[in-house]
């Protein structure tokens, strides 16, 4: 089955656009959107270093997205498309209102985030939640494996029933089951065609790595994927990992996984056949395989995510 996936697209409407084009020209029947829907809308950063920040008009500007481009964007696409499939997980930065939201109104698509379906053939597993870290927006963020901690941030905000709400002492962690304990009961019937889609990529594998380097990736999900080994499993999160590792494709034993990575000018996606993805496997910006050479020098929003990443651990941490 001829299949697009993108992740991370952060309610860029250029991407979206881009996403529906390709869709059409390259007659995919199944589109797959691996989380971070929509739009980000950061705090003044004053409010951020004193304390006084208000995440409400984050929640309100992705609702309004959803209300005025995305769903009646994408219905519009898929009415048009009858034999086109789309199935989506959220991201760590997307609110559950919005979550919510978007699945009301688009009921012709499936969020899979925690479940299982079968589609021609094969088993598609979603899963949003990422490790915890500083940043603010609680709802997907979990403890890797039951041992850790959580990571104490100076905003903790999880979605309340009408609005956001702050969540002390690691509550959104701590009442909530670890990425291992999500991830331990989950069997597939045939793994040889069991197809992930995991927003937040496996630790250590290069599709994980920050431009610092570092690897920030699921220990959870890797030892989910050496073990069951599905046949692909799709990532995200880590916009910048292709361009720090060198490639956006690895193997774990048998499982083959990719992250295309993010940049908010150029679309990055890959194209795919399910039947063969590791004989298909094809990204819109690189090809097959990764050139090569040094690539952290055209590495999208390079100088903004160091800057990004100082404020994290100097300002957000708890």
């Amino acid at each position: 089955m001829k299949t697009l996936y993108a992740s991370d697209l952060h309610g860029r409407v250029n991407l979206y656009g881009d996403l529906m084009e390709l869709a059409s020209r390259s007659a995919a029947r199944l589109v797959i959107l691996g989380g971070d829907l929509f739009p980000t809308i950061i705090p003044n950063p004053v409010t951020l270093i004193n304390g006084r920040a208000d995440f409400q008009n984050d929640l309100k500007g992705q609702l309004r997205f959803v209300e005025s481009y995305l769903a009646p964007t994408l219905r519009d696409f898929l009415s048009a498309r009858p034999g086109v499939r789309l199935l989506y997980i959220p991201g760590n930065h997307d609110w559950i209102p919005a979550v919510k939201r978007f699945e009301e109104a688009l009921p012709g698509a499936m969020n899979i985030h925690a479940r299982t379906v079968s589609l021609n053939g094969h088993d598609f597993l979603g899963y949003a939640c990422v490790t915890d870290s500083t940043f603010w927006v609680k709802d997907y963020a979990r403890r890797d494996r039951t041992a850790d901690p959580y990571v104490p941030s100076r905003f903790a905000i999880v979605s309340g029933t009408d609005r956001l709400l702050e969540s002390p002492g690691g509550e959104y962690a701590q009442n909530s089951a670890s990425m291992e304990e999500d991830l331990s009961g989950v069997r597939f019937d045939a793994p040889g065609r069991a197809i992930c889609v995991f927003h937040c990529p496996p630790y250590d594998t290069g599709l994980d790595t920050l431009h610092n380097g570092r690897p920030i990736g699921s220990r959870a999900i890797r030892s989910f994927l050496e073990d069951r080994q599905p046949l692909l499993s799709l990532h995200g999160h880590i916009h910048e990992a292709p361009y720090m590792s060198g490639f956006f494709r690895t193997r774990i034993g048998k499982t083959t996984a990719a992250n295309p990575g993010c940049n908010p000018e150029t679309l990055h996606a890959l194209i795919l056949d399910t039947d063969d993805p590791e004989a298909s496997l094809t990204h819109t910006v690189f090809g097959k395989t990764m050139p090569m050479g040094d690539l952290q020098g055209l590495m999208p929003e390079r100088r903004m995510r160091k800057v990004r990443a100082f404020f994290m651990e100097r300002v957000l941490k708890g």
